[in-house]
């Protein structure tokens, strides 16, 4: 989806929903764009255009960054450089 469409379409929405719930619905909305697969670039691309899509996609995009962290092993190899040979 481009950004174009994807900003046009929060804005619309965005307007119709609460302050207070702007939030929770920006999670939801870009969870629904990642459903979609939606490119990470173009997520990327949408920050700076409303503070709650930035939250939301930091948010979504920060888990996926946490998680890959989590699988890297920082000791690989370093046993094999205690051990004599």
């Amino acid at each position: 989806m481009e950004e174009e469409l994807i900003i046009e379409l929060w804005e619309t929405f965005r307007d119709h929903i609460p302050e207070k719930a702007r939030a929770a619905a920006a999670e939801q909305f870009i969870d629904y764009l990642v459903d979609k697969d939606t490119d990470t670039g173009t997520l990327e691309g949408l920050k700076g255009y409303d503070p709650h899509l930035d939250e939301a996609i930091d948010l979504t995009l920060g888990d996926d960054d946490e998680n890959d962290e989590d699988d890297f092993d920082d000791d690989w190899g370093e046993e094999e450089d205690d051990e004599d040979y």
